[in-house]
């Protein structure tokens, strides 16, 4: 996934037209074992946070590439579940694209699917002129372009992104639940940003953002702002 960034004129053409792009892109933009059988995919992202909660909980929280390198790493070198989902089947990481960004967003996915009710109660809140900046950018291993984008969408449409992760991936319900996100994902682009990414990429980061919103919730623009509040009237 990259974020690129370019100047702020033709920012009013661009927009819209690199939105459609991403949207228009095939889900399975990369062919692998994992595009043809999800449901191994599922079993070893269930598998992951069944026999490594702590890792997996470490990756999360992880501010830093250091720091995340770690959990991630035994994560992937976990052969208990290698074996427990593909037995004596080849099996490569890199066949189901589990680079760090992928890897946390499938986690992330898998927490907030644990948390129904939790991510139900997410409200939307305003958009924010000011940037969308948080510290687990660090660790995501995306451009952080991409990261502020996920973030302002898991802030305005908490219920678009919860939409998203109940769906199947390159299934007609994902490609129903990717367009209606698409005004949130117009108005949270940064100026003058593109984005060039597969869904695949696009729900790992929205996944990603929103769990940090659930688990971070003082992190998020408005409750920043009513913590500064307080701060101020107690003075």
């Amino acid at each position: 996934m990259k974020g690129l960034i370019s100047g702020e004129e033709g920012r009013r053409m661009m927009k819209p037209l690199l939105v459609a792009l991403v949207l228009a892109l095939p889900s399975g933009l990369v062919a692998s074992p994992a595009a043809a059988a999800p449901d191994n995919a599922q079993r070893y992202i269930s598998c992951l946070t069944e026999m490594r909660p702590t890792q997996v909980r470490q990756l999360l929280a992880a501010s830093t590439a250091a720091a995340a390198n770690m959990p991630y790493h035994a994560l992937l070198d976990d052969n208990r579940c290698i074996s427990r989902v593909f037995g004596d089947h080849p099996f490569r990481p890199e066949d189901m694209a589990l680079s760090r960004d992928m890897l946390r967003g499938k986690l992330a996915e898998q927490a907030l699917l644990a948390t129904p009710a939790e991510v139900a109660a997410l409200q939307p809140l305003p958009l924010q002129q000011k940037r969308y900046v948080r510290n687990f950018f660090g660790a995501t291993g995306r451009h952080p372009a991409v990261d502020e984008m996920a973030v302002c969408m898991a802030d305005t449409d908490p219920a678009g992104i919860a939409a998203l992760i109940t769906t199947d991936p390159g299934g007609g319900d994902e490609d129903a639940a990717i367009g209606a996100l698409s005004p949130s994902l117009t108005k949270c682009l940064s100026a003058g940003t593109r984005l060039d990414a597969s869904r695949k990429a696009l729900r790992a980061a929205l996944a990603d953002a929103l769990y940090q919103r659930l688990k971070n919730p003082t992190l998020s623009p408005a409750s920043m702002q009513k913590l500064r509040r307080g701060q101020e009237r107690g003075r």
